[in-house]
């Protein structure tokens, strides 16, 4: 019983380790693949589809329902929980979208002709300020679930928009010296 045990996991290891391998390698150069590719994150990063942010937790709608005939404390519940949820899915893509800019822009600072250390330092401060924020925005979330505060989503946003006008300039800048 225990030779057969101890021969099963000697010809199973090394097919689960190689298929590890290979997952990671796989994701790993899907990702340098897409990070190599200019067309592939600059059309999508569109502030624009983050707007509804703003307006997805503000309590207008909910004091709008509330004063409706009918409506009962079990159904506001229901649309504070599905706007959470629809909100937390924002957050999730910008969170995505940041890191891939960030990304974008250690490629392109990593390629440059030059030492662009004040792109590493911007991107590095930007990173630990976008994630504080998300922190803050979190908690606040969290609280807004039970109606005990409002979530402050503009900071979120205008972080996210600087580091991609950041990205946008920089890579005008790197175009034209090719050019």
């Amino acid at each position: 019983m225990t030779f057969t045990l101890a021969t099963l996991i000697l010809l199973l290891a090394p097919g689960v380790v190689i298929s590890a391998v290979y997952l990671l390698a796989r994701r790993h150069f899907a990702r340098r693949r897409h990070l190599s590719n200019p067309s592939y994150w600059t059309p999508e990063l569109s502030i624009d589809h983050y707007r509804p942010m703003f307006r997805l937790l503000k309590e207008d709608d909910i004091r709008f329902l509330r004063a409706q005939p009918g409506a009962t404390p079990a159904l506001v519940k229901r649309l504070r929980r599905h706007r959470y949820l629809v909100f937390r899915g924002y957050l999730r893509s910008l969170q995505q979208d940041f890191r891939r800019c960030c990304d974008m822009l250690m490629l392109l600072a990593v390629q440059s002709q030059s030492d662009r250390w004040d792109i590493l330092r911007a991107l590095l401060v930007s990173r630990m300020k976008f994630a504080v924020a998300v922190a803050r925005v979190r908690w606040r979330l969290l609280l807004y679930r039970w109606n005990i505060a409002r979530v402050p989503v503009g900071h979120l946003v205008g972080l996210f928009e600087s580091l991609q006008l950041e990205l946008l300039a920089l890579d005008q800048a790197a175009d034209n010296a090719r050019a």
